[in-house]
């Protein structure tokens, strides 16, 4: 994270981006240096209003379409509705996504309360949260294309950041690298404050306990948008909302645009074409000019 001075005259965020990538890691070192709950969320806006200097404007989805008719109805009902499929961690396309962290729970096992469950605090962080993916990219993108729109067959769609409070609130860019985290003693130290809080309550005869420091639900948010290097041609944003929100498995998002694979059927052409136009959005087909030297993808405009 930058700690020099910028001249705000001089300043340009594409190449102060470009300087400082966001690092979460980083983020947290100074997170977890916090003295108390309060201070904790002092830093963690801070951090947030970084990673808001990090979102585009414009960012882009990919759709597959395939035989499933059913699945394919669902996609284009929430496409018409202004709404995203809000998916569980685990059934993202990376069997290591929400891994980039990991605490050893014997370290912990000495700990009275946590010796019955063999030292682990939470067993699962992935359950708390649902997300659904973005990229930078645009649509001249031919992997993904290829690995999300199944082979040019689906679709694309630009959503305006600015224009959707829940992205502009709840997006994050992907840091991509190839080391984990050991936030082992991040864990101890606040299982213990948790575990001398409870007991502290039940000596005064209180049955709730309520623990303010939200040092590891931060930790969390920010470290589940962490991936392998392998997967930085994606340029991934992330778009997360607590597993019980109001309307949880889906979120709004209304489309900026909307992209036809070159290779997408008719019929599912003209369900595309029906939803550009009741959100009365521009509607372009993708496809190759044969005779340009360029080797590039072509949106071509169709309405709207």
């Amino acid at each position: 994270m930058p700690t020099e001075e910028i001249d705000e005259k001089d300043w340009d965020l594409e190449e102060w981006k470009q300087k400082y990538p966001m690092d979460y890691y980083k983020a947290l070192r100074i997170l977890s240096e916090a003295s108390n709950g309060v201070v904790a969320t002092e830093i963690f806006k801070a951090i947030y209003q970084i990673t808001r200097l990090h979102v585009p404007d414009v960012l882009f989805k990919y759709y597959s379409l395939s035989n499933d008719e059913e699945l394919n109805k669902k996609k284009f009902q929430t496409l018409s509705e202004g709404k995203l499929f809000m998916s569980e961690i685990k059934d993202f396309n990376d069997p290591f996504d929400g891994k980039s962290f990991f605490y050893n729970p014997k370290s912990l096992e000495d700990i009275d309360r946590l010796r019955v469950h063999k030292g682990r605090l939470i067993d699962d962080f992935t359950l708390f949260i649902r997300g659904t993916c973005f990229t930078a990219n645009g649509v001249q993108s031919m992997p993904m294309w290829a690995h999300y729109a199944n082979n040019h067959k689906g679709f694309c769609v630009s959503y305006d950041v600015k224009e959707n409070l829940g992205l502009k609130s709840n997006i994050f860019p992907i840091q991509y690298t190839e080391e984990r985290l050991d936030v082992t003693t991040l864990m101890r130290k606040h299982a213990e404050l948790i575990c001398d809080k409870i007991d502290e309550n039940i000596r005064r005869g209180e049955k709730i306990t309520q623990y303010d420091d939200l040092t590891i639900i931060y930790m969390a948010l920010l470290l589940y948008n962490v991936k392998h290097i392998s997967w930085n041609y994606e340029n991934e944003f992330r778009y997360f909302v607590p597993s019980n929100a109001s309307g949880i498995p889906y979120a709004k998002a209304i489309p900026r645009a909307i992209y036809i694979g070159m290779n997408c059927e008719e019929r599912h052409k003209k369900a595309l074409e029906d939803i550009a136009d009741y959100w009365d959005v521009p509607l372009y087909q993708m496809g190759m000019d044969e005779c340009s030297e360029k080797y590039e993808l072509v949106a071509t405009r169709m309405r709207s």
